[in-house]
C-alpha cells in the first residue's frame, strides 16, 4: 500500500500534499506549527481513523482526501464528518460509516482482522488497526494503546494473531490440571458455605433448608443464563433492525434515482423552485451537516451511485443474514433452558425478586457457580483448539519482543531497557526519547514479524532530542524494509538541509508555509480538480 496523495480542503481554502514516494519519505519544518501534524492526522482521518487534530485546527469544517495504490490499483477516498466516498477505477461507492468503509475494506481492498469483542466476532475497526503501523505525535502512551475505549491492549494482541491466523489456543496439561484443582477447591468451598448457611440461617428442618438453597442456587444461575441469552437477542436483533432500517431508507433513495432515468420523449427535467436543469442528491438528511451532495443530472452519474447503492444494500443482506441466524442460536437455547416443566415463568420472576436480598453467604456461593463456570468453559475451548496454535501464540509474542530488543541494542547500545512486553505497565511509562524509541523499534518489529505491506508513519519520529547517531541508525533500518515510511521531525537551525539530495529519502520541506496557516486559496484549484470525479458540491 502507497499513499500518493493527501489533501485536506473546502470551497474557501485548501491544501494538497502530492510529493509522496514509496520508500523512505521525510516531512519536515523549522517550527512546531507548519501542518506536519495536520497533514498526517488527514491521512490517517481519512482512512477512518478517531481525529487526533490539534485543538486550534477545525476539522469538521473540511473534507479529506486520500489517493492511495495497493495490488497496483489505485483507490481515492474523500470523507466528510462520517461520510466516505471512495473511487476505484470508474466505481463510485458511497459509506455512512467507518463499519461500512472496513465491509469493503475488507472484501475489496485487502481482508482486514477479525476479532471476537463482546461474543461477537467482528471486523476490527481502523481506530485499532492503523495502530499496527501509525505513531501520532500526541498520546505516545507506551503502557496502552491509543484512543483507549471500543478496544484494549489485549484485543490489539487478538488482532496480531487474527492476522497470523492464530486465533484461540490449547490449555497444557499442567495447566488443566490447575484449572481442575481450582474447581475442585471451589466445590468444597461452596460445600462448607452451604453447610454454614443451614446453621446460621435455618429455621426449618435441615433437609428442607438444604433443598431451599441447592433450589435458589440453580434458579438464580439459570435466570443469570436467560438475562443474558435475552440481552444478546436484544442486541443482535437492535442491530439487525438498524441494518433493516438502512438498507429500507437506500432501496427508497434508489426508486427515486431511478425515476430520473425514465426516457422523457417531450421536454426535460427541471428544478420546479428555480427552473435549473441541475439534479443534486445528498447522503444524509437535512438535519444533519456532514453530507455530501452530488450533481445527479447526468445518467453516468445517476448509474454510478446506483451501483454504489446497490453494492450497500447486498451488505446490509449479508448482515441480516447473520443476524438472523445468530438470533435464532440463542433462541434455541432460550427454549431449551425454559424446558424445565417445573420452573414456570412466574416462579422464575418470584425468585429473581427474592435473589436481590440474598445473604453474603448466598452470594459467594453464586460467586463459586459462576468462577466453576467459567474454568469449565476454559476447559471447554482448549478442547477446540490445538497445543501448537498456543506455541505458535507464545512465539509470535517472543520474535517479536526478540526483534525490538535487538533494534534498541542498535540504537542504544549502552541502554538498560529491556522491552518484556508489547506494552508497559502502568508505573513503567516511558517518557523522552526512551518513549520515541520504544515505538519506532515496535512498529519495525511488527512489520517484520507480520510482513504487511502498509506504510509505516511515525509523527515526530525524533522528538526530545533523539541524538544524531541514534537517528541515523533508525532510518537506515526502515530504509531496508519494502514498506513506504513517513516520518515527520522539526529541525533546528543549524540542521536546516540535512535530508537534502540524500540518498534513499524523499525530503519534504514545510519550512515556508506559513506558520498555523498551511491552508489557502492557492491550492483550491488544486483540491477541486482532485474530488471533481466525486461531483461534490463541496461547502
Amino acid at each position: 500500500m502507497i499513499i500518493k496523495k493527501v489533501a485536506i480542503g473546502n470551497s474557501n481554502e485548501a491544501f494538497v500534499e502530492e510529493k509522496f514516494k514509496p520508500g523512505l519519505n521525510i516531512i519536515s519544518s523549522d517550527d512546531n506549527n507548519k501542518g506536519k501534524t495536520i497533514a498526517i492526522q488527514a491521512m490517517m482521518y481519512a482512512i477512518g481513523n478517531e481525529p487526533t487534530f490539534p485543538t486550534s485546527f477545525e476539522y469538521k469544517n473540511y473534507y479529506y482526501y486520500i489517493e492511495f495504490e495497493e495490488e497496483n490499483k489505485v483507490y481515492r477516498i474523500c470523507r466528510y464528518g462520517d461520510n466516505f466516498a471512495l473511487i476505484n477505477k470508474n466505481e463510485l461507492m458511497l459509506f455512512d460509516g467507518v463499519s461500512e468503509l472496513k465491509r469493503y475494506w475488507t472484501k475489496h481492498i485487502f481482508k482486514l482482522p477479525e476479532i471476537i469483542k463482546n461474543q461477537i466476532s467482528r471486523i476490527v475497526d481502523p481506530v485499532l488497526f492503523l495502530q499496527l503501523f501509525f505513531v501520532g505525535q500526541d498520546k505516545k502512551d507506551t503502557s496502552n494503546i491509543s484512543h483507549a475505549g471500543l478496544y484494549n491492549k489485549k484485543d490489539f494482541e487478538e488482532m496480531i494473531y487474527s492476522i497470523l491466523d492464530l486465533n484461540g489456543y490449547k490449555l497444557d496439561l499442567e495447566e488443566t490440571e490447575q484449572i481442575k484443582k481450582e474447581i475442585s477447591v471451589l466445590y468444597d468451598e461452596k460445600k462448607l458455605l452451604m453447610k454454614q448457611y443451614k446453621i446460621l440461617s435455618s429455621k426449618k428442618t435441615p433437609i428442607q433448608y438444604l433443598s431451599t438453597v441447592n433450589d435458589r442456587i440453580a434458579l438464580a444461575e439459570k435466570i443469570k443464563r436467560i438475562d443474558n441469552i435475552n440481552d444478546k437477542i436484544t442486541e443482535l436483533r437492535k442491530a439487525r433492525t438498524l441494518a433493516a432500517n438502512r438498507k429500507s431508507k437506500w432501496e427508497k433513495t434508489i426508486k427515486e434515482l431511478k425515476s430520473l432515468n425514465r426516457n422523457i420523449d417531450v421536454g426535460e427535467l427541471k428544478c420546479m423552485d428555480c427552473n435549473s436543469k441541475n439534479i443534486s442528491y445528498t447522503t444524509s438528511s437535512k438535519s444533519k451537516k456532514t453530507a455530501y451532495i452530488f450533481d445527479v443530472s447526468t445518467i453516468e452519474m445517476r448509474t454510478d451511485i446506483i451501483n454504489s447503492i446497490n453494492e450497500k444494500m447486498a451488505s446490509y443482506d449479508e448482515e441480516i443474514e447473520k443476524y438472523s441466524i445468530l438470533i435464532e442460536k440463542e433462541q434455541e437455547k432460550l427454549t431449551a433452558l425454559m424446558a424445565d416443566e417445573n420452573i414456570t415463568l412466574e416462579a422464575l420472576i418470584e425468585i429473581k425478586e427474592q435473589y436481590f436480598g440474598a445473604s453474603d453467604a448466598e452470594n459467594r456461593i453464586i460467586e463459586i457457580e459462576e468462577k466453576i463456570k467459567e474454568l469449565k468453559s476454559s476447559l471447554s475451548i482448549s478442547e477446540s483448539s490445538t497445543e501448537e496454535t498456543k506455541n505458535k501464540r507464545k512465539k509470535v509474542l517472543v520474535t517479536i519482543l526478540k526483534v525490538m530488543n535487538e533494534l534498541y541494542k542498535e540504537i542504544d547500545p549502552n541502554g538498560n531497557l529491556k522491552f518484556e512486553g508489547l506494552f508497559t505497565k502502568k508505573d513503567e511509562v516511558y517518557s523522552g526519547s526512551e518513549s520515541t524509541i520504544f515505538h519506532v523499534v515496535k512498529m519495525y518489529a511488527l512489520q517484520k514479524v507480520l510482513c504487511h505491506n502498509c506504510p509505516i508513519v511515525i509523527d515526530s519520529f525524533r522528538v526530545e532530542d533523539l541524538s544524531t547517531g541514534k537517528e541515523k541508525i533508525v532510518i537506515e533500518k526502515y530504509k531496508e524494509l519494502k514498506n513506504q515510511v513517513i516520518f515527520t521531525t522539526t529541525l533546528k537551525d543549524e540542521e536546516m538541509g540535512k535530508y537534502d539530495n540524500r540518498p534513499g529519502i524523499n525530503h519534504i520541506d514545510y519550512r515556508n508555509h506559513a506558520p498555523s496557516k498551511m491552508l489557502s486559496q492557492d491550492y483550491c484549484q488544486n483540491f477541486r480538480r482532485l474530488i471533481a470525479d466525486f461531483s461534490f458540491n463541496i461547502n
